[in-house]
């Protein structure tokens, strides 16, 4: 019986995989994230507002007329984004670290470097919550996460990419 990391993974693989082809960022990554941030897409924040990255409305995102929804994460009533859907969310996420300069050492990694990736995420300051890299590896690794990054990679060389 598959655990419930390996249904939420095989549930977004194909999501994720699309975001790893149109960034560079591992898919391992992304899934990862969702399993940790939204607890396998069952916390509130994920359920009532499709957000599976903890990804907070910034003024911009606001004053844009994107979606929010309140929550107590760090302080009470911190404003979060709220999204269409579970793929609307996905596709934020990778923006979201894609636009910030903060994670730009990240894309000069190798799209299958998920260590380094875990590992730049958390010295960014992506979440506040410590062993962010450690867990993330452990989740990627336990769960064979990796496989995903490989699938991207072995279609685009067979494409001449």
């Amino acid at each position: 019986m598959a655990s419930k990391n390996q249904e939420y993974a095989a549930q977004y693989a194909e999501c994720a995989m699309a975001q790893m082809r149109r960034y560079g960022i591992p898919a391992s990554v992304i899934l990862a994230q969702g399993i940790l941030e939204s607890s396998n897409g069952q916390s509130r924040l994920a359920l009532a507002e499709n957000n599976h990255f903890g990804i907070k409305a910034t003024p911009e995102w606001i004053a844009q007329g994107g979606r929010y929804g309140l929550y107590t994460d760090d302080k009470p009533n911190e404003k979060f984004c709220s999204y269409e859907s579970v793929g609307e969310s996905y596709e934020h996420h990778s923006r979201f670290l894609k636009e910030n300069k903060r994670y730009a050492d990240c894309f000069k990694l190798a799209a299958d470097d998920y260590k380094g990736w875990a590992q730049g995420l958390e010295r960014a300051g992506y979440a506040t919550g410590g062993n962010y890299a450690a867990n993330l590896q452990r989740i990627i690794e336990v769960n064979g996460l990796d496989k995903y990054d490989r699938m991207v990679l072995e279609a685009g060389i067979s494409q001449g990419k």
